[in-house]
């Protein structure tokens, strides 16, 4: 691996000791190591043995005693922004409850909170507490949404704890933790120097000025697919509904609202792109508008139209990109799922299609979880079980394309 820029940043539990070798793990591996730490840990980690191993300064003060607001505002840079920007990945080790507490709830009271919150960078939390702490409801809650920010957890590892209990809530081993940060690091080159494009969310077509055809979907599944292609280094296009959920994250975004207005931006993106997940729920039917808006005291029919079929163009218009569909579907029975999909690869040529089931309350349309089957023209490649859907998003990229030549 080339050499990286690998930010540690240390709370106050008693592990913070062991840092010291996992500082000379990644020295020795050539990577660039920055050391941020909270007040506290500086009373179980010499600041000073960080500095000489790193060779660089380590954070811990917002507000040095020589700090100048004029100087900030004539360099415009501030180190917390500027580790922030320059960080290949943080790993947060030991992370107490109490520091996973603050970042899963967006505090920004020291230096090491307030850079965590700036990054677009991966962030790997290793918890290190005691049992009871680990069990915790609040612990549990406060992970569930780390992991729902796209934060990678390792977990605790179990055996003596540092107040003389026995339990889970060690932290994992300097080895253990470089392994963990190796691979978070190489998935961030499995879609580099790629171009993709993700629809997500429901058209909208309208009735009259006040009414449309719409449906369900709020764009969840397609901003996780969106944000996972993201951070696997890829250079991401979300084509988004106008009442879909946003992405936080420097992807470029457009909205669209009805099918024509979508097909219009996919005919101009498709050509320069190398991937197409087209997780969108695209209206089936189209009517004509009314000119007025009509009276609700007296009945009225519509014609539903079909309308074309966006994905069945992608490939006519680039002939190579890699085309990943969706197909919503209700009481999905697994032997019967290859072959209801093979209209969608003849006619669309997609080179997968994932299957999800919409006839369940609990996954699939406004959930904040799914369960899919990866599916390519010649059988299931994967049934991906029931959970929140960014962690089904980063299944589907990594099945689809870890053994996929690119």
């Amino acid at each position: 691996m080339s050499k990286k820029s690998i930010v540690i940043g240390v709370s106050s539990g008693i592990a913070a000791y062991k840092i010291l070798d996992l500082i000379t793990i990644f020295k020795k591996q050539g990577h660039d190591v920055h050391v941020m730490m909270t007040q506290k840990a500086s009373h179980i980690l010499s600041p000073g043995k960080v500095e000489k191993l790193t060779g660089h300064p380590v954070y811990m003060h917002l507000f040095d005693n020589d700090f100048s607001y004029e100087q900030i505002l004539k360099q415009k840079k501030v180190d917390h922004i500027e580790l922030a920007k320059h960080a290949d990945i943080f790993v947060i080790a030991p992370a107490t409850a109490n520091i996973i507490a603050k970042l899963a709830n967006g505090l920004a009271d020291d230096f090491l909170t307030t850079s965590i919150l700036a990054t677009h960078a991966p962030v790997l939390i290793c918890p290190s507490m005691n049992d009871v702490m680990w069990n915790h409801p609040a612990t549990s809650k406060n992970l569930t949404i780390l992991k729902s920010y796209g934060y990678e957890l390792l977990d605790p590892a179990t055996g003596s704890l540092a107040c003389g209990t026995d339990g889970i809530g060690r932290l994992p081993e300097m080895d253990v933790i470089a392994k963990a940060t190796h691979e978070v690091l190489e998935r961030t080159q499995l879609l580099a120097g790629k171009k993709i494009i993700v629809t997500s969310g429901g058209t909208s077509e309208p009735i009259d000025d006040a009414r449309v055809i719409t449906n369900r979907s709020s764009g969840k599944m397609g901003v996780a697919l969106a944000e996972a292609a993201f951070r696997y280094g890829a250079e991401v296009t979300l084509l988004r509904s106008h009442n879909s959920v946003l992405s936080h994250l420097p992807i470029t975004q457009k909205a669209y609202a009805s099918v024509t207005e979508l097909s219009s931006l996919m005919k101009k993106e498709v050509k320069n792109n190398d991937i197409v997940i087209h997780a969108a729920a695209v209206s089936d039917f189209t009517v004509t508008k009314a000119g007025e808006k009509l009276e609700s005291s007296t009945p009225h029919s519509i014609t539903l139209s079909p309308t074309k079929k966006i994905i069945n163009e992608i490939k006519k218009i680039n002939p190579k990109i890699i085309l990943i569909g969706f197909k919503a579907v209700t009481n999905v029975i697994p032997s019967a799922v290859e072959g209801s999909l093979q209209k969608l690869f003849d006619d669309a040529h997609a080179d997968y299609v994932i299957v999800n089931d919409i006839s369940r309350s609990d996954i699939g349309f406004e959930s904040d979880e799914n369960e899919v089957y990866v599916v390519d023209s010649n059988k299931i490649i994967k049934h991906i079980l029931k959970a929140p859907k960014r962690e089904i998003a980063n299944e589907i990229l990594k099945t689809i394309f870890i053994n996929r030549s690119l």
